[in-house]
């Protein structure tokens, strides 16, 4: 199970499948309007094109030579004592993280000649009030916005480290780091009222840890025979229940954001639903078909107007016109409204790639999003820095349904840094899914 949830081709199925799943049933139950023909084509086209891509990929390269021997190294060994201190740097540079949201929230009061203190009564007020801030800084270069971007990339950076730590480790220390991880992230998913970025980041451990778990089973149980030449022939490998028992915890906790800015906000009752609860489900519904629903809309109303990269590379145009080489986009930070019937302001990613290129880009972004995940899925196996490359990607896939992943800068840093500052060598061969160059007992990271 677990190496399914980590394999893209059958994430992109799963998350395609469930969203059109739910997204038809809606407009079975008159929720939402008949799709438009080429809602239909694009949605088709992007999981034709992304199987594709992935399947060209593992195909030309089963037909490739065998590789003879141990893959050359490209980076130092990620040893248990290298382990701790990049998980110690990284935990630090959250705290760093926090404390700069929590001036950002007195600069957003400032702007707004009022305290933050009536800002954190006030959760719906400091929520447009954020959003404002936001939308009229976009484009202006802000030391503050900066760091947070740098040190938000390195903290999500730290828990890919956790995932692999969270496995590997057979001390308790895992927990004392998991719990710190968490209390930062959800606070500073509370300050922004906002269950994005903190969701992403236990996702990332969440892939990471699964992917550790597939690739490197040296803590797994695993049954077997010697062949007459005593190489050892694997026949099963059987996760502990202990396994995913450990994922609760940071699974519980997305549960409880969503929870808490429920209440926050009221979200619930927006839904003309009978019961809080019932409010509460539906909310999850919606998040999950309503994107389509939105990009439907949007292709029923599209002018033919392409912004050619202006929305699927957003980050790089938006430095490029501070750097004075471009001119300002016309794409919104946060998009317009429609209502259908409820609101809805993600159009899944699709729309950015159809109002950058048309078609086109709907056919060949899925394509190469599918070859890519393919190809990095071998070096993520041995090398940390590809590893993070590779759950950025899942993430990208994840998120796919309900909006473009990568539309910021904050993602593209978590890529450059991992390259930068994370070059580490996976101990032990797993290149073939399980390790063999050190016993079963071995592997265990401690403080």
């Amino acid at each position: 199970m677990m190496e399914s949830i980590v394999n893209p081709l059958r994430l992109f199925l799963l998350v395609w499948g469930v969203a059109t799943t739910l997204y038809l049933g809606g407009v079975h139950a008159g929720m939402f309007p008949q799709p438009d023909v080429r809602t239909l084509a694009a949605v088709l086209l992007n999981a034709v094109t992304f199987c594709l891509g992935y399947l060209t990929w593992t195909l030309f390269q089963g037909l490739g030579p065998l590789p003879h021997g141990p893959a050359a190294s490209s980076g130092r060994r990620l040893t248990p004592k290298v382990m701790t201190r990049a998980l110690k740097f990284t935990l630090a540079v959250g705290v760093v993280a926090l404390l700069l949201e929590m001036y950002r929230l007195a600069v957003v009061a400032e702007h707004f000649d009022t305290t933050w203190v009536d800002l954190a009564t006030q959760p719906e007020l400091f929520r447009i009030r954020l959003v404002t801030f936001i939308r009229e800084n976009i484009f202006r270069a802000s030391g503050t916005v900066m760091l947070l971007s740098i040190t938000n990339s390195l903290f999500s950076i730290g828990f890919v480290l956790l995932g692999v730590f969270f496995y590997r480790d057979r001390t308790r220390s895992k927990y004392l780091y998991l719990v710190a991880f968490l209390v930062i992230s959800l606070t500073i998913g509370l300050i922004h009222l906002s269950r994005y970025e903190t969701t992403s980041n236990i996702l990332c451990l969440v892939l990471a840890y699964c992917f550790t778990c597939s690739t490197d089973r040296s803590g797994c149980e695993v049954s077997g025979r010697t062949s007459p030449s005593g190489v050892l022939q694997i026949s099963h490998l059987k996760l502990h229940i202990s396994d995913y028992l450990r994922l609760l915890a940071p699974l519980a906790a997305v549960v409880v954001l969503f929870a808490v800015i429920d209440a926050l906000l009221d979200k619930s009752s927006l839904y003309d639903q009978p019961s809080l609860l019932r409010g509460f489900l539906f909310q999850v519904y919606w998040y999950v078909a309503s994107p389509l629903a939105a990009f439907n809309e949007f292709m029923a109303t599209f002018t033919g107007d392409h912004l050619w990269g202006q929305s699927t590379f957003f980050p790089l145009h938006k430095w490029l016109y501070r750097l004075h080489l471009a001119r300002e986009t016309q794409v919104a930070v946060y998009s317009e409204m429609v209502f259908i019937p409820y609101a809805a302001n993600v159009y899944t990613y699709l729309r950015n790639f159809y109002e950058d290129f048309g078609i086109l880009g709907v056919a060949i972004i899925p394509y190469l999003l599918g070859w890519a995940t393919a190809a990095i899925r071998v070096q993520a196996r041995r090398h940390l820095h590809w590893l993070n490359l590779y759950l950025v990607l899942l993430l990208f896939i994840l998120f796919s349904f309900f909006n473009h992943f990568l539309i910021s800068s904050q993602s593209y840093l978590q890529i450059l840094f991992g390259f930068a500052l994370f070059r580490y060598q996976f101990p032990g061969d797993v290149s073939n899914g399980v390790s063999l160059s050190e016993p079963p007992a071995v592997g265990s990271l401690t403080a």
